[in-house]
């Protein structure tokens, strides 16, 4: 049914109006996913727990990555010593058949993303310290002392259970052949939602606070291009503003090989499509490292990254930038961001990809001509 034009006004201003601690406003006739604002076809998937997948970024071995078009929310970090990066896929509106590769857990979910949306955790694990039990606790440890244990789905026993097929399964030839072992983990979003509903643990969050609106926000500056370029052996990855899609499209220049070649374009295996994604996020947060080893073989240390508070923050949709401050206050808070004046700067109805880089000079943002 065609919803008329004064009707469709009247929710655009309504989703403009909405405060940092409201939900986006849901029309009788679609009930709207709170992390995209887009309508859902079937509403009952909205009083599930989103579910968050790390997926690992680990160079052209493991791309394409399966299942990241299906995403609500990407968060893409960096690791110990400052370089690579990994994913924190965030999955509520939409169901693929996998994700993948899954790979292990950093100190950001555990302190920050898994709380902010309540959600299921689904990795292959995480560093211990059970060779060396009088030293800080690591991160499985750390997701074992967690209030939300129950809800990891991991091969390492975090809860109640270390899980393997129908959850997460080490399929071969997928990106091709050949790829190690360690690659080749995915997870089956489907069965573990159903699991975590047999199990009581699938209900519904207060995921609050997003604002998403049609409209422009005002004073936005044209820009067609940004390349996020993490330090020294860390990828650049590179957005381009489509217009007749209205998406940006991904693509990624490998840094770890010894003669970088052109940026490639970035696809899900699962549909053969490159990734676009409606909005993308800059996050300057500060970082740090924290007391224990993430990577024992190169000693280095797990990154702390602080997301509670304000920072800095871009917003890019539409061909547009706007510059603004991040904001969120408690563990289990949405981050939104805002204009100068403290006035929310609406999100583009759909998916969003946050880059979180350290506030710190290293990881180069740059908007190209």
């Amino acid at each position: 049914m065609r919803i008329p034009i004064l009707l469709k006004s009247v929710i655009s201003l309504l989703l403009v109006g909405l405060s940092f601690s409201t939900s986006p406003t849901i029309s009788a006739q679609a009930p709207l996913n709170p992390l995209t604002g887009l309508p859902v076809a079937d509403a009952l998937v909205l009083e599930r727990r989103p579910m968050l997948v790390k997926v690992s970024n680990h160079g052209p071995v493991i791309r394409p990555q399966s299942g990241l078009s299906f995403a609500d929310h990407v968060w893409e970090h960096v690791m110990e010593g400052y370089q690579l990066t990994r994913y924190t896929a965030v999955y509520y509106g939409q169901t693929p058949e996998r994700v993948g590769s899954v790979r292990s857990t950093r100190l950001i979910d555990v302190e920050h993303l898994v709380p902010m949306y309540g959600g299921i955790l689904v990795t292959s694990g995480g560093s211990t310290n059970r060779q060396r039990p009088n030293t800080p606790p690591r991160i499985e440890e750390r997701l074992r002392s967690a209030d939300w244990a129950r809800r990891v789905i991991s091969e390492s026993w975090i809860g109640d259970a270390a899980y393997t097929k129908p959850y997460l399964n080490r399929l071969p030839n997928i990106p091709r052949p050949g790829v190690p072992s360690y690659h080749r983990l995915f997870a089956f979003p489907a069965e573990i939602w159903k699991l975590m509903s047999a199990k009581g643990l699938n209900d519904r969050q207060a995921l609050s606070g997003l604002v998403f609106s049609t409209n422009l926000p005002p004073a936005g500056i044209p820009t067609l291009k940004i390349e996020v370029d993490f330090p020294a052996k860390g990828p650049k990855h590179i957005w381009e503003y489509d217009p007749a899609l209205g998406k940006w499209r991904s693509w990624t220049q490998e840094q770890t090989v010894r003669r970088p070649g052109a940026a490639q374009p970035d696809v899900d295996y699962l549909t053969s499509a490159q990734l676009a994604f409606d909005n993308l996020v800059v996050i300057y947060a500060n970082h740090a490292d924290s007391d224990f080893i993430e990577d024992e073989t190169f000693n280095l240390k797990a990154v702390g990254v602080n997301l509670l508070g304000e920072g800095r923050a871009i917003l890019l949709r539409d061909g547009l930038r706007f510059e603004g401050v991040w904001k969120r206050y408690a563990p289990n808070q949405l981050m939104q961001v805002f204009d100068a004046g403290g006035v929310a700067l609406a999100y583009k109805p759909g998916a969003i990809w946050y880059h979180v880089i350290d506030a710190r000079p290293g990881t180069e943002v740059v908007f190209p001509k």
